[in-house]
């Protein structure tokens, strides 16, 4: 049988480390990501046949890429948030199991 420790410290760390991470991508969808919006909505491409068919391609292309960019920030956030938390209920539940036990915390 193996033994699973929790070094609840370290997780809890980790968590909010990554919870910081999902942060950082969302504040740089917000900066780069704008920039790429303003810039590309200037049209440097061009007007003429070329530039409207690049245009048609290249929008909604964008616009994906921007949008999960920013889903992505706040799914690792989230996870991050989620992690810390678990943490929290882990050892909430040995405080639990130990009082129930032995009748008394860990």
């Amino acid at each position: 049988m193996t033994d699973l420790r929790l070094d609840a410290d370290r997780a809890a760390r980790a968590g909010a480390d990554l919870a910081a991470a999902g942060g950082q991508l969302g504040a740089l969808r917000a900066d780069a990501g704008a920039e790429v919006e303003a810039l590309s909505g200037a049209r440097p491409w061009g007007k003429d046949d070329i530039g409207q068919a690049f245009e048609r391609n290249y929008r909604p292309v964008e616009q994906q890429v921007l949008h999960a960019w920013d889903l992505l920030g706040r799914h690792v956030a989230g996870l991050g948030d989620e992690v810390v938390q678990a943490v929290r209920e882990a050892l909430a539940a040995d405080d639990r199991a130990s009082t129930r036990l032995y009748g008394r915390h860990r």
